[in-house]
């Protein structure tokens, strides 16, 4: 058994990492309080068992459960040896971080087959924790987030393909887009034809990644591409980087990134320009 309980820092970190390690042997647990800190328990191999509140998770190979502080769960190995690798965690974001991820107090996870950053990250934070090497928890606290936001992209808590594999279905649109963002004449119909898709299957799939519409992301691209170029092409007119970015009109440039940044065009390259200074502008 591979166990290590890292020394606490005196402040409470964002997320502050209490115990991890990895159990060859599985022996059956029962906590009908539940744990007093966040719980993350996954399989190496083999197979186990996990109830909770009435229902029982199979756990196989590639899946694991998150568990809130509290929640009374039971599990055990089934069929053979059990291995096991475990996080336990806490710290003053951890309760509203994990919300802000949509998970619930017992989140049951599953990836696919191959390339594994979950168990490579677990096993990364596992061999550096053994090393001793962090006294201020601050490595910890950091691995925990890149932890965390793996499960989020990499793992599945449906029957939905994770984030990463959606997210590979319009990679090659969005790879299009970052090269032809400034012609006019892109619509929904030249998007979702580089997908070989239907116009509302195509807006579905953004609005399941992004929360928009496909033509909004295309705004939104436009608009990131101006920011860019209004602080450091101050021989460009306003109208031209429009134009340069895609919009058709002027007008319509200045209205649309009054809308979304909150200023103008104009006061953005003043706000950001060569030999200004945000901090002094921002408090005048």
């Amino acid at each position: 058994m591979r166990r290590v309980v890292p020394a606490f820092p005196s402040e409470l970190l964002p997320l502050q990492l209490e115990t991890i390690g990895i159990k060859p042997d599985q022996e059956t647990i029962a906590r009908p309080s539940g744990y007093p800190y966040f719980h993350w328990l996954q399989t190496l191999h083999g197979e186990g068992e996990l109830s909770i509140n009435g229902y029982t998770w199979k756990m196989t190979e590639r899946s694991g459960v998150l568990l809130a502080p509290g929640t009374p769960h039971r599990y055990e190995p089934k069929g053979g040896g059990w291995q096991t690798g475990y996080i336990t965690f806490h710290g003053s974001i951890a309760a509203s971080f994990v919300r802000s991820l949509g998970w619930s107090a017992a989140e049951w996870f599953q990836w696919e087959a191959g390339h594994d950053p979950i168990t490579d990250q677990l096993k990364s934070m596992l061999a550096f924790a053994e090393s001793g090497g962090d006294p201020s928890g601050w490595r910890y606290s950091a691995d925990l987030y890149r932890f965390l936001t793996l499960l989020r992209t990499d793992a599945r808590t449906d029957k939905r393909p994770s984030i990463s594999k959606r997210l590979d279905r319009v990679q090659g649109l969005l790879n299009w887009l970052e090269h032809e963002f400034a012609n006019p004449e892109i619509g929904l119909t030249e998007m979702a034809a580089q997908l070989g898709i239907g116009e509302r299957q195509l807006n579905e799939r953004f609005r399941d990644l992004f929360g928009m519409t496909a033509y909004a992301y295309l705004i939104q691209l436009r608009l990131r591409k101006a920011k860019e170029w209004l602080p450091y092409r101050p021989d460009w007119t306003v109208r031209r980087i429009g134009e340069a970015v895609g919009f058709r009109d002027a007008s319509h440039f200045v209205a649309t990134f009054r809308q979304k940044e909150g200023m103008t065009p104009e006061t953005y390259r003043k706000l950001y320009g060569p030999g200004s200074d945000p901090e002094r502008r921002l408090d005048n």
